[in-house]
């Protein structure tokens, strides 16, 4: 399986090569007033505006450090009417092919801040995020307001 692997702070996570449309450097991003932390901004993707996450900041309640290894996964999510594309921020993007007979603990992780399964490989421990589990019930109606109460 193709991953596109990312840190936020010293944590590593991944998401699955399917579930990301483009990879790109990071931008000046349009800050929204009153926006919470973890919304980094607004971007123009392929002529349209798309909130951008904070990865860094959603989990370790820092920004995502301004360095040339920050990057923008765009992803694009179904709810129940219409298809979403949003961005990820997160340092250290890069491609990693993970091989069936690596471990995969299969165990997700629960709670609130549940995002996907646990997986080891010769760096240690890492999470494939699914990016659904981004957009709570709590960031929905701040991310997109046009589609509030669809998830």
């Amino acid at each position: 399986m193709l991953l596109i692997m990312c840190h936020a702070g010293a944590n590593r996570f991944a998401f699955e090569s399917r579930d990301v449309l483009e990879v790109l450097p990071r931008v000046n991003l349009h800050r929204l007033p009153d926006s919470p932390p973890w919304l980094a901004g607004l971007m123009i993707f392929r002529g349209a505006p798309i909130p951008v996450i904070d990865l860094t900041q959603l989990m370790q309640s820092a920004p995502c450090p301004n360095r040339l290894s920050s990057r923008i996964a765009v992803v694009e999510i179904a709810l129940k009417l219409s298809l979403q594309r949003f961005g990820v921020l997160a340092e250290q993007m890069g491609l990693n092919e993970f091989n069936a007979d690596q471990k995969h603990s299969g165990a997700e992780t629960g709670g609130r801040t549940a995002m996907g399964k646990l997986c080891l490989d010769e760096q240690g421990v890492f999470q494939i995020i699914d990016p659904t589990s981004l957009v709570r019930e709590d960031r929905l109606a701040i991310l997109f307001p046009d589609t509030a109460g669809q998830h």
